[in-house]
């Protein structure tokens, strides 16, 4: 039986993990290059014209790059919004997790970004995406850092900085657990932040120093990036 000290050694970050990119979404487009994909909550609703308008919807961006993209998105008006745009080689249909073994697509990859968070049942979400795995796709999931640098100085002033809509909360150890208790293997982890250079110019003073803060101490430690990212296969 582990003693104290070695279930906190067992709980540490392995050093070839420890790593990061600056801009999430450039890593995902690399991956994504040529291939298949299947891009869960693809609309990114409710800032879908916003995003798109920016540049940063990253369902346009893989559109650019994959040969060809499916995407899935359980809001009509979104989905509907993004069709009439015309994206290159996409497509986004409406529907829900639990009708992805009903669709004709063998994806290469699959997105799953900013999503899993907002669920209440993690292990059905993730049976359901094993059905349309083949043994070589991968999928990549993306995820809100609890130990992202923000939250802690909203918590010095008694505050917690989190979406209305989250219903789970993930560090790097609870991630990677919940993927290996479901059989999924991880093959690839990276801290992030999401592409956020381009909401710079939106910020006001106080904002600006504090992107710059965190990005200081981002390269001090990882472990307090904005986003976690993982590339996970069956």
């Amino acid at each position: 039986m582990k003693n104290a000290t070695q279930v906190i050694i067992d709980r540490s970050i392995p050093r070839n993990f420890l790593c990061y990119v600056p801009k999430r979404d450039e890593y995902i487009l690399d991956l994504c290059k040529g291939k298949k994909v299947l891009h869960i909550g693809a609309s990114d609703w409710p800032y879908t014209e916003q995003q798109l308008e920016r540049g940063n919807l990253l369902y346009a961006r893989i559109g650019e790059v994959a040969s060809r993209q499916l995407g899935l998105d359980f809001d009509r008006e979104a989905s509907e919004f993004l069709n009439s745009k015309k994206i290159p080689n996409s497509e986004i249909i409406v529907a829900d997790m639990n009708e992805l073994q009903d669709l004709d697509f063998q994806p290469d990859v699959i997105v799953f970004g900013e999503t899993m968070e907002h669920l209440m049942n993690l292990e059905v979400a993730l049976s359901n995406m094993k059905r349309v795995m083949g043994d070589s796709t991968k999928l990549i999931i993306s995820v809100p850092n609890a130990f992202h640098f923000i939250n802690f100085v909203y918590a010095f002033f008694r505050r917690e900085h989190q979406h209305p809509d989250h219903s789970v909360a993930f560090t790097y150890k609870t991630l990677t657990q919940l993927l290996g208790k479901n059989k999924l293997t991880v093959v690839d982890f990276r801290f992030t932040f999401l592409n956020s250079s381009s909401r710079l110019q939106h910020l006001n003073w106080k904002g600006k120093i504090m992107y710059f803060v965190e990005r200081v101490i981002v390269r001090i430690s990882p472990l307090f990036a904005e986003t976690l990212l993982v590339v996970a296969e069956k």
